[in-house]
């Protein structure tokens, strides 16, 4: 397998580094050097959303916000190289945002009604609707999914719905929502796939809807719990068919999967750390000068390349029209793990300054603003957002391995 990108995409990575350090400042919300790191996040900050939205708006004008989307949609149809050469360069540089449309633009393009595709994809293209809130987890369906128990009952012209969402945020005027329509179905097949407002025109919350916010580990606003009580949503908001949402939620299209841009982060952040050694800081000593820092930082990097590695398979088996089941799975699996170890290690070096976290009130500067302490912190919850550890381990065995269950 020879994994190097084409010279045209070789020179779009380096073009969209260089447009983010022109383009992307963070404004003090980041590092000092105006990087973004995301594993804390606080919801409540309205100037940092408008920020980053300012931020899409520009990679519209550029051309790349949606060059993944099909060209019948207004899109380039980027191929699965352009789009991981392009992410890859963008979020080794820090921008907050590659591509726009996330999970609901390919579903609208696969499944969607006319109506619902002439409405919310230019919407979505001109990052004018840029984030829709996700109604999928539950307390009892998590890593499950399919076992959602939010209920749906149509009612004439509408659905009634009742029930509990959790683990995303409910800020935005519009949610996506996976609801079950038949108790009596397999699982699989009784869940309906819905677009639900949230807000009416004066930007409260419809009736029926009750939003609680959760916080992370260093007490940001990280998540919302939402809870419904008989909120009716037109029948004619249904994405696909009735009772066959959860096929219509699984829908990828020819969207990139690799998680490219985690292996780019962890490197930029490495890089960032070493240079910070360099400038001695606080610590009174370079920790470089100490060998077996040294050793432990090029195991993390060899690592790292181990996980980019396995990132550019699976870009590889998409780009041939290959469905990359257990090696995503592997991804997911290799990337929580190394996540955590750089994180973790990184700020174990620092010694005591490894616990101030951002907005520490200290006379000492710390790497990247004490934001690489925060995630060290919040890096534990990683292997179990988005499917857990255990989760894809059993993937990898059965599907990968064809061990029994």
């Amino acid at each position: 397998m020879d994994f190097r990108f084409s010279p045209e995409d070789e020179a779009l990575r380096k073009a969209s580094i260089e447009f983010t350090r022109r383009e992307w400042d963070s404004q003090g919300f980041g590092d000092g050097q105006g990087i973004y790191y995301g594993l804390s996040w606080d919801h409540e900050n309205l100037d940092l959303e408008e920020l980053i939205n300012k931020f899409e708006k520009k990679l519209v004008k550029q051309g790349w916000f949606t060059m993944h989307w099909p060209k019948e949609f207004g899109g380039k149809a980027a191929s699965i190289e352009t789009q991981m050469a392009y992410r890859e360069g963008m979020t080794y540089a820090g921008a907050p945002s590659t591509l726009g449309g996330g999970l609901v633009a390919p579903v609208l393009m696969a499944a969607g009604q006319k109506w619902q595709q002439e409405f919310f994809l230019p919407k979505i293209a001109s990052a004018e609707m840029s984030y829709f809130s996700q109604g999928f987890s539950e307390p009892d369906a998590g890593s499950d999914l399919a076992s959602v128990k939010t209920r749906a009952v149509r009612e004439g012209d509408d659905y009634v719905i009742n029930g509990q969402k959790i683990w995303s945020t409910y800020r935005a005027d519009w949610m996506h929502i996976l609801v079950r329509t038949d108790t009596d179905a397999p699982k699989h097949r009784g869940i309906t796939y819905l677009l639900m407002p949230l807000k009416d025109d004066k930007g409260e919350y419809l009736p029926g809807i009750t939003v609680n916010s959760i916080p992370d580990g260093i007490g940001r606003h990280r998540w919302d719990e939402i809870f419904l009580e008989d909120v009716r949503v037109p029948a004619n908001n249904i994405i696909g068919e009735e009772n066959r949402g959860w096929y219509a939620a699984m829908t990828t299209l020819s969207f990139e999967r690799s998680n490219i841009q985690g292996p780019a982060m962890l490197l930029r952040i490495m890089e960032q750390f070493i240079d910070y050694c360099k400038k001695v800081g606080p610590l009174g000593s370079n920790p470089l000068d100490n060998p077996i820092v040294r050793h432990q930082l090029a195991n993390l990097r060899l690592e790292i390349e181990t996980m980019r590695t396995l990132s550019y398979r699976v870009g590889w088996m998409q780009s041939n029209g290959e469905i990359p089941v257990k090696e995503a799975s592997m991804t997911k699996f290799w990337g929580d793990s190394i996540t955590q170890k750089v994180y973790l290690y990184l700020s174990q070096v620092l010694k005591e300054y490894g616990n101030l976290l951002p907005g520490n009130n200290i006379p000492v500067q710390l790497p990247v603003d004490g934001f690489l302490n925060s995630n060290a912190w919040l890096s534990r919850t990683i292997s179990v957002a988005g499917g857990t550890t255990e989760v894809q381990k059993n993937i990898i065995a059965q599907r990968g391995l064809g061990l029994p269950r």
